[in-house]
């Protein structure tokens, strides 16, 4: 094993002290995010036993969605994993790894902050669709998708009609 650079502290830490990671790939639709706080009130003792990892910033690396289902169910503190020393590399590294097997993927976000080369490599398998006018056309449906509230972090989706 290689020679670890990173420290690691396990403690509490108020929610609203952490930093929502605005370049986190990852949404939640309105479904799965009620479906969430639903599980964290039928089983308070996850809010202990899985910690949200962050890093020296209070930055969140993972646990942002459950962040939002907490603060919805008004906790006002959470345990924390504060990674230090980590590179930001290696930050991004683990985003995409520790996200890899569940939820949704916000495309714009991957596309504009993300190198493909690396999300493909670190284990992310993406299928993203041409999306030319033709696609559109055989819709004919209303493009939903998340928002977040910045300030208030309220979760509602929002839709769009196609362009012709």
């Amino acid at each position: 094993m290689g020679k670890q650079d990173f420290e690691v502290k396990i403690y509490v830490e108020k929610l609203a002290n952490l930093v929502h990671n605005t370049k986190n790939p990852r949404y939640i639709k309105s479904k799965k995010h009620k479906e969430l706080v639903k599980s964290l009130q039928d089983f308070p003792e996850m809010k202990d036993i899985r910690e949200i990892v962050v890093d020296e910033n209070l930055l969140i690396l993972a646990g942002d969605k459950r962040t939002y289902a907490l603060e919805e169910l008004q906790y006002e503190d959470v345990r924390v994993k504060q990674v230090l020393g980590l590179s930001e590399a290696k930050k991004r590294e683990f985003i995409i790894k520790d996200n890899a097997h569940s939820g949704d993927w916000d495309s714009d976000i991957l596309a504009n902050e993300w190198d493909m080369d690396e999300l493909n490599d670190w284990g992310a398998d993406f299928k993203f669709t041409g999306g030319g006018d033709d696609d559109k056309a055989d819709k004919g449906d209303y493009k939903a998708h998340e928002v977040t509230c910045p300030n208030c972090g309220h979760h509602f989706e929002l839709s769009e009609s196609p362009t012709e």
